[in-house]
């Protein structure tokens, strides 16, 4: 078991939940430890994500249930602006990142969080503590 005090509230992204939901692995294993100790913070990007994936109403509880033991945050209007200015200013450098992404990275500025991800592409954001 990981000391959970040192340890940051997280966003955990798509990728890790499906490692979660599919695999037992160090990934899963941690975003559970997190989980238990109320360090996870559920938005609705990742939870429509997930959604937009499941193949039976079980799979589909599973998943509403574990948000509504989450903290939850909505993304802004202003943290919308923002990410499409952010995305706007990434592409003109030559950085395609999906948007989702994007406002993720954003909503975890605005809220001090860490995000939790395997993706790569999350490095070419500026200014976000990756987990």
């Amino acid at each position: 078991m990981m000391n959970m005090r040192n340890n940051p509230k997280v966003i955990a992204d798509t990728c890790i939940w499906i490692e979660f939901f599919r695999t037992k692995s160090v990934i899963s294993n941690r975003l559970k430890e997190l989980i238990a100790n109320n360090l996870v913070v559920g938005t609705g990007i990742i939870l429509a994500e997930l959604l937009q994936g499941i193949k039976t109403s079980k799979e589909k509880d599973i998943v509403i249930n574990i948000f509504d033991t989450l903290e939850y945050i909505e993304i802004t209007k202003k943290l919308w602006i923002e990410s499409g200015n952010l995305a706007s200013k990434l592409r003109s450098r030559g950085k395609t990142i999906p948007l989702s992404d994007i406002a993720l990275a954003c909503c975890a500025r605005e809220h001090q969080l860490h995000i939790f991800t395997i993706d790569k592409h999350f490095q070419d954001i500026p200014d976000i503590k990756l987990y």
